[in-house]
């Protein structure tokens, strides 16, 4: 990785950690290499999975941090439920990002993407990230599980990305958390 996007991913690490620490309990890288890598993590959200998934996909501009867009604007981001749909930020008629691209979706369930966010975009890699929300046996509470595997060609060595890529959709889950206890 060069001194350039070295430094970039561990300060996104570091500012994470102060403001979001993560639980070792919650979150898991379950390999990485130079070529790619894989995390997965589960938090607990309130509310029966309908309205969560409701939350996740139809309230993502307001519970979607700022920092981690391209354009500083939480209420530019949205999604576009169906096949081919996008995880979308748009800033203007003339400047968008595609962050990542709906493949599937089981109402309720699961939402699959594929893609490479923020930087990982430039990278030459792809990645698909599940999105997979069940119940508690109550009804009152549902767990999320975020799951991001990436890979492909890339200069740079992603075992590195991982912790900071990990840690900013930690992020932005917790945040739809706080958002879901409102």
């Amino acid at each position: 990785m060069n001194a350039k996007l070295t430094k970039c991913a561990a300060a996104l690490a570091f500012v994470g950690t102060l403001f979001f620490p993560a639980s070792k309990a919650e979150a898991e890288i379950l390999d990485s290499s130079t070529d790619g890598f894989t995390f997965e993590f589960s938090l607990p959200v309130d509310g029966h999975l309908n309205l969560v998934f409701d939350g996740l996909t139809q309230d993502i501009g307001q519970w979607w941090l700022a920092d981690h867009t391209w354009y500083g604007r939480s209420e530019n981001m949205s999604i576009q439920l169906m096949l081919g749909g996008c995880l979308c930020e748009i800033a203007d008629e003339t400047r968008f990002t595609e962050h990542l691209r709906v493949v599937k979706v089981e109402p309720y369930s699961l939402i699959r993407f594929s893609g490479g966010l923020g930087p990982l975009q430039a990278e030459g890699v792809d990645g698909v990230m599940d999105w997979s929300l069940a119940n508690s046996p109550d009804e009152h509470m549902t767990t999320l599980t975020v799951r991001y595997r990436v890979g492909g060609y890339t200069g740079n060595d992603l075992s590195r990305w991982a912790p900071a890529v990990e840690n900013v959709l930690q992020q932005q889950m917790k945040s739809f958390q706080s958002y879901m206890k409102r």
